[in-house]
């Protein structure tokens, strides 16, 4: 009788990695201005630049892998990008004038960013290469403050093309721009919501124009300009409007005059508006369970040394500090890779 054939066991397929969480953030903490990674624990901080120019306004790509920051290390300011494990550091613009403020594209094809390279204050869209520039406006105005749809093909800004700062709303080629807010005061700091319908922003609208600095309200309008909405309505100034992953909430950070800022959340039609912390300018984490913030150390009113960066659920159940040191620590930017 024949020997039966054996049949060898099939090799075992490896488990896809995990997303991997990290916040990237800039710090001052070896003497200048660089730019550093941590858990979303506060374990594992990780240096990704090491020059002794300023690097600043770090920004996670969608994908996690990358980080896009600006940098003055050639003289002036100009956008780079890194690896987040702090690899493969690439120069993407080249210009005798400043770009700054860098902000991924939902399909992390590309970057939109601020320059002053044609005089104004204008928003510049390349691929995330750095290949392929483009203004997105040609008016004599200063535009600034893009925000991206979640289709990656319209950006919202606010520019004083007609006057005052308004909401815009243009096409990422530049062509198609709609005026979407019209009033004599200030419009700025757009956030598109995750399902493209709205966009939260800052107005002064309603504010004591007479007092510095001039109380501000968050307001949302549809991206057609349409069902303008004031979301609050106190004697604060509120700023930095973040909607949540999912588009049920909006996070904010507020404060009354010159007093210390604290992060608030509300939902996406303003109801159920709650303190969160003490703290300024939110990032929402990528499942929408927590904020990072940036803060003070100190107790109530009392501030001590430099700035860290810190973390809480959405419903301030927990709260954590992520950095600890004698430097200022602050700009987070949330996201994971594989």
């Amino acid at each position: 009788t024949a020997a039966p054939t054996l049949t060898p066991a099939p090799t075992p397929t490896a488990a896809p990695a995990a997303p991997v969480e990290r916040i990237a953030f800039e710090s001052d903490r070896d003497g200048n201005r660089e730019i550093y990674a941590v858990n979303p624990d506060g374990s594992s901080a990780t240096r990704l630049t090491n020059n002794d120019a300023a690097d600043l306004q770090p920004a996670r790509s969608p994908d996690g892998r990358r980080v896009a920051f600006a940098s003055d290390r050639d003289g002036n300011l100009e956008i780079y990008a890194v690896n987040h494990d702090g690899s493969d550091l690439t120069r993407l613009t080249n210009n005798a004038a400043a770009d700054w403020q860098p902000v991924w594209s939902p399909d992390g094809r590309r970057i939109a960013f601020e320059s002053n390279r044609d005089g104004n204050e204008k928003i510049y869209v390349m691929n995330a290469d750095g290949a392929d520039s483009t203004r997105l406006a040609n008016r004599a105005a200063d535009d600034w403050g893009p925000s991206w749809s979640p289709d990656s093909r319209r950006i919202a800004f606010a520019s004083n093309q007609d006057g005052n700062a308004d909401i815009y709303v243009a096409n990422a080629d530049g062509s198609g721009t709609t005026r979407l807010t019209r009033h004599d005061a200030s419009d700025w700091s757009p956030a598109w919501s995750p399902d493209g319908q709205r966009i939260a922003f800052v107005s002064e609208r309603d504010g004591d124009q007479s007092y510095f600095p001039v109380n501000s309200e968050i307001y949302a309008v549809n991206a057609d300009g349409t069902e303008l909405t004031r979301l609050t309505s106190n004697d604060r100034v509120a700023r930095n409007p973040v909607w949540s992953p999912d588009g049920r909430r909006i996070a904010f950070s507020s404060s009354r005059g010159h007093a210390h800022s604290s992060v608030f959340v509300m939902n996406a039609d303003g109801s159920e508006m709650t303190p969160l912390s003490r703290g300024y300018v939110p990032v929402w984490s990528p499942d929408g369970r927590r904020i990072a913030f940036t803060d003070y150390p100190g107790d109530g009113d009392i501030i001590r040394g430099d700035t860290e960066i810190y973390a809480i659920t959405a419903d301030g159940s927990e709260w954590v500090q992520l950095t600890d040191n004698d430097a200022s620590d602050h700009s987070p930017s949330w996201g994971r890779a594989r």
